[in-house]
């Protein structure tokens, strides 16, 4: 439903298989929980994926900023809200925040999105003008999603295949697969023993199911990580994470 106020809000509950073995929600379902909410406001507004398909475009996350206050739980019911802000030629920001029923903030975010075409190639927002949604001076976090800095080079990786649970319906992996790939990288006792307080993540090229990739991954401050995940393909990077924890 939409609020007077333009902001779109969908009640979820936090079902068994999204979370983890603290029964908490994981990072990826979060991330797929918030790209729900979007794909559905999108819709409503007239500017989703079946009327962008008709064109052959479709909407693509570019960077997202996603600060955590406390994981939502399992059986939770919370409220998801987003807004998409004012945009630029080509960049269309929009904001997020998971509420629990009684209105305590659990997580707040923001994120940019650029519709592209078949190719890849960044498409003008100024035909879909009117379809946008705008919310004026509501903001989840203050700052615009964070360009984070270059990646470590890509020494000694170990590729792995994207395989067919990261494919998405653009038949590239999944916003939310870059995700998975970077919790993995960290191992069950790093898990047991931190929780997840913010994550930054840039998208730079798309990869597809005939790929593999590789996460490079370095403590940069004490429980600050700037991860980096390459292609195998003339070790291009196409991701680029930074994840801070809290110790438990």
């Amino acid at each position: 439903m939409t609020d007077l106020k333009g902001t779109h809000i969908e009640k979820h509950r936090i079902a068994s298989y999204m979370v983890d073995g603290k029964r908490m929600l994981t990072p990826t379902l979060m991330f797929n929980l918030l790209q729900e909410v979007a794909v559905n406001h999108a819709d409503e507004l007239g500017v989703g994926w079946d009327y962008l398909h008709r064109f052959n475009q479709f909407w693509a996350l570019s960077r997202m900023d996603v600060e955590i206050l406390r994981m939502p739980k399992w059986q939770e019911e919370v409220n998801i809200i987003t807004w998409p802000k004012k945009n630029s030629y080509l960049m269309q920001p929009r904001d997020y925040q998971i509420k629990t029923q009684d209105g305590q903030f659990l997580v707040r975010s923001t994120s940019n999105w650029v519709i592209l075409d078949a190719e890849g190639r960044p498409q003008q927002l100024s035909a879909y003008e009117n379809n946008l949604g705008v919310v004026e001076g509501l903001h989840a976090l203050e700052t615009p999603a964070s360009r984070l800095r270059s990646g470590m080079p890509c020494e000694n990786p170990e590729f792995k295949q994207v395989v067919y649970s990261n494919v998405d319906m653009n038949r590239h992996a999944n916003n939310s697969a870059y995700v998975t790939w970077v919790m993995d990288s960290f191992d069950n006792e790093f898990h047991d023993q931190h929780t997840l307080a913010f994550l930054s993540i840039n998208y730079l090229q798309q990869t597809r199911a005939d790929d593999c990739y590789a996460v490079v991954k370095q403590e940069t401050a004490p429980n600050d990580f700037l991860c980096s995940i390459y292609s195998e393909k003339d070790l291009v990077e196409v991701c680029r994470v930074r994840t801070v924890w809290k110790d438990r």
